[in-house]
């Protein structure tokens, strides 16, 4: 999600949009403050360049040569450079926002906001990777298409009935749209209470996944059903081209205006409630689904005199709600198919099918929740510029053990740097600025899935942005 959606929060690392609501993107934040804002329209654009990389297997031990472990699966690394390091090569993203808001009389409004979520769109090439086996080793002959090693007498190399998956280029691109519509009244003196309905729409397109297709209920469920025979290839799990889906939501949220010098917001956005992706279904936990999770904010602005102003923003983030994103990798442990047939791969591991990609408990990026802290000023120069700063903080939700597959998406930024201004050029015009710096911050360990390897993910950001308003 981004750090802010409000062009003027923006600037503020996020802080303001629940208590200080100063454009219509406001809305995305705290409903209740669209009667605050006046009737204006504004229209956005933002560069945002995240800079992805990973650190996997060095050259030695992708050949297992050290370290080998049945059932790692961790990332394997450069064998040009012999660093192990694979950058992303999509570094460039444009994002628009719009909004509208139109009072109905004076304590009422109603308002539009059309914002949007990048979903990293990383792009690790093969050709970076040790031999081109690709980032998960898909194209390794020896891996894929699924093979007996050694081979079955009753059946000889190759698994009857499947197919190579292919590993190539690797990663994810998840692109969120949301339409907010909302309505704000002040219901007494100095309290606006605000709701809105959401109507969200995404897609989603995976590469290079298909080695692990012997993790997916599809495939061991075929095997245990002919007695490891035969078997059938999963059809949507990787490299299927772009899937969409459509969901809604609903949010609520409050503004209380305490006096001149001091206001306090709050507001919660439901999970939105969105439809499965079928092309993945071999691939997300559920058979494909893939809801975007609830939000909760708190917000306390204080303006000391007409010209300063300081806000604090508290945002929760259920990640833990969404199956796809929390589920922990569990497939080395807990999917393995050996165990099924009585001759566990590790000490331990066994076989629900559940665990499986695909299923209920299926892996997932195992995110945890969080609690965002943002931090902002602003401070009014004259009656045509205003500038702001601010800060952000937030524990990745990434835990060591869990690198395996966030290599397609390390979403492990943990602070948030921010400035920002608007100028007023004239009575109906307003330009706003910002800019955002998120310095790299890594994470790195050995799970359940990687073996004894400890892959290491790491992300640095910039955002660059311009909104234009217009006061009517």
């Amino acid at each position: 999600m981004s750090h802010a959606y409000s062009p003027a929060a923006k600037g503020m690392a996020g802080a303001g949009a629940t208590a200080m609501p100063q454009d219509t993107l406001a809305l995305v934040a705290n409903p209740a403050g669209i009667n605050q804002v006046g009737r204006r329209a504004d229209v956005g654009l933002a560069w945002f360049s995240p800079r992805r990389e990973y650190d996997g297997l060095r050259p030695s031990d992708a050949f297992c040569e050290t370290g080998c472990e049945q059932g790692a699966f961790a990332p394997i690394g450069s064998g040009a450079t012999g660093t192990g390091t694979v950058s992303s090569k999509n570094d460039d993203f444009l994002i628009p926002n719009f909004g509208y808001a139109h009072p109905l009389d004076d304590r009422s409004a109603i308002g539009i906001a059309l914002f949007g979520n990048g979903g990293m769109n990383t792009d690790y090439r093969s050709s970076d990777t040790f031999l081109e086996f690709g980032t998960y080793g898909g194209n390794n002959r020896l891996a894929n298409p699924p093979a007996y090693l050694p081979p079955d007498p009753r059946a000889g190399t190759q698994i009857p009935g499947t197919s190579a998956q292919g590993g190539g280029n690797a990663g994810v691109n998840l692109e969120q749209l949301g339409l907010s519509l909302a309505y704000s009244r002040e219901v007494v003196d100095g309290l606006s209470l605000g709701v809105a309905a959401l109507l969200g729409y995404q897609t989603i397109e995976v590469k290079g996944v298909g080695a692990f297709q012997g993790f997916t209920q599809t495939f061991t469920q075929s095997m245990l059903a002919s007695r490891t025979m035969s078997a059938v290839s999963p059809a949507n799990l990787s490299d299927n081209g772009k899937d969409s889906a459509w969901g809604y939501g609903f949010q609520i949220g409050g503004l209380w205006e305490v006096n001149p010098m001091l206001s306090v917001g709050a507001s919660y956005r439901t999970k939105m409630y969105m439809g499965k992706f079928d092309d993945y279904s071999d691939l997300f936990a559920e058979g494909g689904d893939f809801d975007i999770p609830a939000v909760g904010n708190i917000g306390i602005a204080v303006r000391p005199n007409d010209r300063l102003a300081f806000a604090l923003d508290v945002q929760h983030i259920w990640y833990s709600d969404i199956p796809a994103i929390a589920n922990d990798n569990d497939l080395a442990t807990k999917c393995d198919l050996n165990a099924a047939f009585g001759q566990p791969s590790a000490p331990g591991s066994t076989y629900d099918s559940r665990y499986c990609l695909g299923g209920s408990k299926g892996a997932g990026f195992g995110w945890d929740d969080m609690t965002v802290l943002k931090l902002g000023v602003q401070y009014a120069l004259n009656d045509a510029l205003t500038l702001r700063a601010g800060y952000s903080h937030a524990n990745n939700p990434i835990d060591g053990s869990q690198v395996a597959f966030n290599a397609l998406a390390p979403a492990t930024i943990e602070d948030h740097f921010t400035l920002g201004a608007s100028y007023r050029v004239r009575d109906n015009f307003e330009l706003t600025f910002w800019g955002m710096y998120a310095p790299e911050h890594s994470v790195s360990g050995p799970g359940a899935f990687t073996g004894s390897q400890a892959p290491e993910i790491k992300m640095h950001q910039y955002e660059l942005g311009m909104n234009f308003a217009w006061l009517y």
